[in-house]
């Protein structure tokens, strides 16, 4: 009895290494051949799903950037200096990616950025002689400049057909919004939830076995 309960386990055993390879390999030729704008869509959503992750393990009131001015008065420009008030905060980025659908790290920047850098001007136009000359920009937090993060929050072409296989996988169903992609059925055996249509896994079965999901679905912080 023990040996027939070996040689089954060592079947299933070999049966998933042998499935997965294959199944794994038509996820990637299908995510490798969708659309350019279908593959746009799930990059970004990818890229905001990282974003999030990284930003979790943050200070919510770090710095993440902030608005700087400088004035020409007779000729001669002033050092740049800060505006009161007009940063962004981690919390800033996490509400942004919350709300808005398929937002990134670099849109919720550029966003701020957006509106934040012409009111400060405006403040300032308001204090000194009319015709003063005034310049604002936003600057980058050195911790959280673009080029010092996670390159797949903020670089499509970073992102492998792996990388949102295991995104995907780590979700109890579709992300909000979409509907169930036509390579669902390929990642049942990978181990995605019932959400996407696949039969229940142990796991759900038994709370205390299998590998953790994200509680958070993967589009909330």
């Amino acid at each position: 009895m023990r040996r027939l309960r070996v040689a089954v386990l060592v079947s299933l055993v070999v049966g998933c290494s042998i499935l997965d390879p294959e199944d794994r390999e038509e996820l990637r030729h299908q995510i490798a051949s969708m659309p350019s704008s279908e593959a746009k869509e799930y990059k970004r959503w990818y890229m905001k799903w990282r974003a999030q992750r990284w930003l979790a393990g943050k200070d919510p009131n770090d710095e993440v950037g902030k608005v700087q001015c400088r004035d020409n008065e007779g000729g001669l420009w002033s050092g740049w200096y800060d505006r009161p008030n007009k940063f962004l905060t981690v919390e800033d980025v996490v509400t942004c990616l919350v709300k808005r659908a398929n937002a990134t790290y670099l849109f919720c920047a550029e966003e701020f950025a957006s509106w934040v850098v012409p009111d400060a001007k405006k403040e300032i136009e308001k204090l000194l002689p009319a015709y003063t000359d005034i310049e604002c920009k936003y600057v980058w937090d050195f911790r959280y400049e673009p080029e010092k993060v996670d390159p797949k929050m903020v670089d499509p072409d970073a992102i492998t057909p792996d990388d949102l296989i295991e995104a995907l996988i780590t979700l109890p169903g579709p992300p909000p919004g979409w509907a169930i992609p036509r390579f669902a059925p390929l990642l049942c055996p990978l181990g995605a939830g019932e959400g996407w249509g696949c039969p229940p896994r142990p796991s759900d079965s038994f709370p205390t076995g299998g590998e953790p999901t994200d509680p958070t679905g993967g589009d909330h912080p």
